[in-house]
């Protein structure tokens, strides 16, 4: 008895699956999925495109020069913002410069197009598919995976130009590969210009020592997100890198993985400050003075005190169920330089190690530096202190011609309204 006579159904299933009629079927499900990947494919390419116009735009303006009609002939695609008008001086944003401000943005997204998916595709979630959210904010499954496969993925660009008195004030960008809010968070790729840094109601922040390093240009980020603040007045060079961005990854076979594939020259920039920071902190002078005359020039909270020592002395602090070694001094006033006298300044005490220059996403805060800083001080010495601020490294300084001439000298830059930090953001 031959194979089709024992075994019919087989047979049947397969010259039905494998059959002439089969095969067209196959051929049609393989040229539609090549057919909609081209087409979204091509509808994200179009996207980007407008969006580095955008971006080329930007790095075409200066600041405080470029003028409004500099901004519409030079930047595509914005959309002046009916709100802007006279600027006031509150509480929250202290001495800022005052004066007519207007804004231009631009938007550029397929947010409602990949949010009427998720709609349309809800009852297949809800019964077959399992999604899972990574610590990122990225969410993941199978159906999401055959989208991407698909070149269809979430793009949101986002960018504003303000003006003060006619005048460029501030440039920032934005780039998401995911959705999520506050927007700012999940931003792959985010460039922001500033004067200089402040926070709300004259409230002091962190200070990490890669600021110290390198006042004029920070970057600072992980894998799944960098930015990069710069001063108006930093190299060229520098912010040239801001604006080279490679979105091709939107549209290309493998979707953005990592904001290195997105930003390679501002994540080369990190890398760099981190390891120039690394080397300082290790060096005999960990605190040479031009970090001083960073701090007062962008800085405008910050507080400079000349202090007298009282004497020393080895302390260890139990916070929670951390033992820091550290060492505590005694202080009087001897002058205020800039700022105000605060009463925690006449008891200070400086642990024995310092955070490690890359922490900057608190993971890795078990990794440590041995302080080469200014730590133990003899009875009437004196020195700089820093003050409204939590500095990672360099809070007291040694009192030299040199460091006294680069705080006293030293301009303050323009406090803008724009600048001001949200806190969690910065």
């Amino acid at each position: 008895m031959s194979f089709r006579e024992r075994f019919p159904a087989t047979v049947w299933i397969w010259r039905t699956t494998t059959g002439r009629t089969a095969r067209r079927v196959y051929l049609g499900i393989v040229l539609l999925a090549l057919i909609t990947s081209v087409i979204v494919r091509a509808h994200t390419y179009v996207l980007t495109r407008r969006m580095q116009a955008v971006i080329a735009g930007l790095s075409k303006l200066e600041i405080d020069k470029s003028t409004e009609s500099d901004v519409v002939r030079t930047v595509p695609y914005l959309v002046r913002s009916p709100y802007g008008g006279q600027l006031k001086r509150s509480v929250e944003t202290g001495d800022i410069d005052t004066g007519t401000a207007q804004h231009y943005y631009a938007t550029l997204t397929n947010e409602a197009n990949w949010m009427l998916f998720g709609r349309y595709m809800e009852p297949l979630v809800q019964c077959c598919v399992r999604t899972r959210y990574t610590k990122d904010g990225y969410d993941r499954s199978w159906l999401l995976t055959l989208a991407n496969l698909m070149g269809y993925r979430y793009v949101y660009f986002s960018a504003l130009v303000t003006l003060l008195d006619g005048k460029v004030s501030g440039i920032s960008y934005g780039v998401m590969d995911r959705m999520g809010f506050p927007r700012p968070v999940f931003e792959i790729v985010s460039v922001k210009s500033a004067h200089s840094f402040y926070g709300p109601l004259q409230t002091g922040f962190r200070v990490q020592s890669t600021d110290d390093e390198s006042p004029q240009f920070r970057v600072h980020g992980g894998e799944h997100g960098i930015g990069v603040t710069y001063t108006v007045d930093a190299p060229h060079e520098l912010t040239a890198h801001a604006f080279q961005v490679d979105l091709s990854c939107f549209w290309a076979l493998r979707r953005c993985s990592h904001a290195r594939q997105v930003a390679p020259l501002l994540w080369q920039d990190e890398k760099a400050i981190q390891t120039a920071t690394l080397t300082r902190l290790q060096s005999a002078d960990p605190c040479p003075d031009r970090i001083l005359t960073g701090r007062v020039r962008y800085l405008p909270d910050v507080g400079i005190l000349l202090l007298e020592s009282k004497g020393s002395r080895a302390e260890r602090v139990t916070p929670g169920t951390q033992r820091l070694n550290g060492v505590r001094t005694d202080y009087r006033l001897a002058r205020v330089l800039r700022g105000k006298f605060w009463k925690d300044m006449e008891s200070v005490w400086v642990e024995d190690t310092i955070p490690f220059p890359d922490d900057y996403l608190q993971s890795d805060y078990d990794r440590r530096l041995p302080n080469r800083g200014l730590r133990w001080t003899n009875k009437g010495e004196r020195v700089l202190a820093f003050s409204n601020g939590r500095f990672d490294s360099c809070g007291i300084v040694p009192v030299t011609p040199s460091a006294l001439a680069a705080v006293q000298n030293a301009e303050t830059a323009s406090r803008r309204q724009e600048d001001e930090l949200a806190f969690g953001l910065q």
